[in-house]
């Protein structure tokens, strides 16, 4: 049975035979005992009334009061006086051993019970004027059980009928939602990522559609990104890529002069550099985004690299007159994390904070530790950035030089940010246009800590040695 629903209403069939099956067996069980009781209690007193009757009637009209009284109370019963047995009703199904006869005369007043199938039966002695009676008294119980059983039946049946329609929509109320689901998987498997589905409530199946609902959110906003992506990626290699094969085909003509030749050769070169350093970071991107990205951590003077990477930039500044402030802090800091990696960052930020600063312009480099992290600022005095520039400069391919006119590919800051997520670090901007940028990172400092407090540790290992 491949339906839900099918499934949903055999497991109601069954469980609904199962348990009423269990629940009619005991009580058909308690119903029988208690019939059972009840009719001993009723032959108990019917055997005394017959007694009485024995009693109280002259012998001529006896017999027809007793067969009067076995059609009136449906009760078969026989009478039994030395050795001498009147039967009124129909008794059948069982007769007093000699055993029994002889016990209950010996032990007037004594009863035996007897039971078979549905007929209750009891037996008792009595002394009456003298003479020892025995009254064997019967009655068939069978119809009040089978009464209680087309009842149970009947209730069964109403109940199996009522559960059925109440259970179907309930079922149709569980499926329906689902299936609109089900209708919707197959359609955002076909591309369609704008499908949605509309379920009110708080429950399990409403909380199921709310994160389809978000699940489709964010493959449309992936699918989104994924044809920005391939739309930056066309446009950030198709550039280069039409000024090579333009100035590739103008180096061809013979006729073009040596500094001419130079000069398109030194194009080509550029846009070649270009390509590669696009790729290169493409490249870069894919591997920080992958799940099993893991960071090299060594040991190292966070000083001593940022001081690396301000002299590598520093020819870059010159040519621009762009002065490069370094506030180096009294005590050097040991930090552990990709250093590699690490520098990268660094290098991105100042250099970003040249490009983006006019000449004459200064670019300051801060590092500040407190008790739980480590702060480093690059802070310019640029071109700055608008609110909106600002809310998208970590993505990728966002440039907000539209024009192109400063070198890169917008994925610098990309990579920046994903180092910094990856050491559980943060990176903020605030920026101010035409007013200059300043990037804060901060990374948690139980990893950090002074190199004078590490040559003191060092110091006592030594002396406790």
């Amino acid at each position: 049975m491949k339906s839900i629903y099918g499934k949903l209403i055999l497991g109601f069939l069954v469980s609904m035979l199962f348990s009423f099956s269990i629940a009619g067996y005991f009580s058909l069980r308690k119903n029988s005992d208690e019939l059972g009781r009840l009719a001993e209690e009723e032959l108990e007193m019917s055997s005394q009334h017959i007694a009485d009757l024995l009693s109280l009637i002259d012998d001529e009209d006896l017999s027809r009061v007793l067969t009067g009284y076995s059609d009136t109370s449906e009760v078969n019963f026989f009478i039994e006086c030395n050795g001498n047995k009147e039967i009124y009703g129909k008794v059948s199904g069982y007769e007093l051993t000699y055993e029994q006869c002889e016990l209950l005369k010996r032990n007037i007043g004594k009863t035996l019970i007897f039971q078979d199938s549905s007929v209750r039966k009891i037996a008792r002695s009595y002394l009456l004027d003298g003479k020892s009676y025995i009254i064997y008294v019967q009655k068939d119980v069978g119809k009040r059980e089978m009464i209680f059983i087309d009842s149970a039946l009947i209730a069964l049946f109403c109940m199996l009928v009522a559960g059925s329609i109440t259970f179907l929509v309930i079922a149709d109320i569980i499926v329906k939602p689902i299936s609109r689901l089900n209708k919707a998987t197959n359609e955002l498997s076909k591309g369609n990522y704008r499908v949605r589905v509309n379920y009110a409530g708080n429950d399990e199946i409403a909380r199921l559609n709310r994160s389809f609902n978000l699940m489709a959110q964010q493959l449309a906003k992936q699918e989104e990104t994924r044809q920005q992506f391939i739309s930056d990626v066309s446009h950030e290699f198709q550039t280069p890529l039409t000024a090579i094969q333009g100035f590739a085909t103008i180096l061809k003509n013979e006729q073009i002069s040596d500094e001419q030749r130079k000069k398109y050769a030194d194009i080509i070169v550029f846009h070649s550099k270009r390509l590669s350093t696009l790729s290169k970071n493409m490249l870069q991107l894919t591997v920080l985004d992958g799940e099993d990205v893991k960071l090299e951590l060594s040991e190292f003077s966070l000083i001593e690299q940022l001081s690396r990477v301000i002299e590598t930039q520093n020819n870059l500044a010159l040519n621009k007159d762009i002065e490069i402030e370094f506030h180096v802090p009294k005590n050097d800091i040991l930090i552990e994390a990709d250093e590699a990696r690490l520098e990268q960052v660094w290098i991105n930020l100042v250099n970003n904070a040249i490009k983006y600063t006019n000449e004459h312009g200064v670019v300051t480099v801060e590092v500040k530790k407190s008790s739980k992290e480590i702060e480093v600022s690059i802070q310019d005095t640029g071109v700055g950035m608008s609110k909106e520039a600002i809310s998208h400069i970590f993505e990728r391919f966002y440039r907000q030089d539209k024009s192109r006119s400063v070198e890169g590919n917008g994925l610098g800051l990309s990579i920046v940010k994903r180092i910094i997520d990856l050491h559980k670090g943060v990176i903020d901007v605030v920026s101010v246009e035409d007013g200059g940028s300043q990037f804060t990172v901060k990374l948690p400092q139980e990893r950090s800590f002074h190199l004078s407090e590490k040559l003191i540790l060092t110091k006592k290992d030594k002396d406790n040695q």
